[in-house]
């Protein structure tokens, strides 16, 4: 009898303990079908402004998102002030020639240029990254080529600054600042621009402050680029550099 009630208790044991696997499993989501949510691309489409009412040959081309106000407003803000700054020191410019040498000005009609293009970087629902490159012509021997970088996080709302990118590192500008030094000389050596630089400026102008690396493009690659304009690591002539790295 006994041993009877035993195999009986086992039954009753085993019966709730199988109805409760079963009812547990089922509130546990099945690990299976969950799926890592990624960051959605958002669509740019490309705005153009073309102005060739002389003196000027306007050409530029730059992005918008649809429903990203701040960014649409930053990048208009930054392409209508470099508008107007054209158009100011090209007239002024203008006229001073004129005053100066009207026979010549009369023979030889001034023409002033602005060209600005963009590169985008990280786009999504989470980082907004690009990069304006305007390049100028307002009267003199040469024109002038530099960068204006767009950087917004959605998340947070603000504006993204190179220590948020690398956030926790406490060491990071003397990383970037020593991977840019490499590139950087190994790039001038292949295209004989080294001839135009030196060790101690590239080291000045790739050395670890933030100053130096202000303008960067966030890749969607998990790569970041930094620009260095005109004579920031070489004389004028040898032009800008760009270097990337991962992050």
């Amino acid at each position: 009898m006994k041993k009877t009630n035993l195999i009986i208790v086992l039954i009753i044991i085993i019966i709730v303990a199988g109805t409760y696997v079963l009812f547990f499993n089922k509130q546990l989501p099945q690990t299976d079908n969950l799926q890592t949510i990624q960051p959605e691309t958002l669509q740019i489409t490309e705005e153009k402004i073309v102005n060739n009412t002389a003196p000027f040959k306007i050409d530029i081309a730059y992005p918008k998102i649809a429903g990203i106000d701040y960014f649409n407003r930053k990048v208009k803000t930054a392409i209508d002030k470099e508008i107007n700054d054209f158009k100011t020191n090209s007239l002024a410019n203008d006229q001073a020639v004129k005053e100066v040498d009207p026979e010549s000005y009369a023979k030889y009609p001034r023409e002033y240029s602005l060209n600005i293009g963009y590169d985008k970087g990280q786009t999504d629902n989470k980082i907004l990254s690009a990069m304006l490159n305007v390049y100028t012509f307002e009267g003199g021997a040469h024109g002038a080529s530099y960068f204006i970088p767009i950087n917004y996080n959605l998340e947070t709302k603000k504006d993204i600054v190179l220590s948020d990118v690398f956030a926790g590192q406490t060491d990071y500008l003397k990383k970037i600042s020593d991977f840019c030094i490499k590139d950087l000389t190994k790039q001038m050596i292949a295209s004989g621009a080294i001839e135009m630089s030196d060790t101690s400026w590239i080291e000045r102008g790739a050395g670890p402050t933030e100053e130096n690396f202000q303008f960067f493009l966030i890749n969607q690659d998990n790569t970041i680029t930094f620009y260095f304009p005109q004579y920031q690591v070489a004389a004028g002539a040898a032009g800008d550099f760009k270097v990337t790295m991962p992050r």
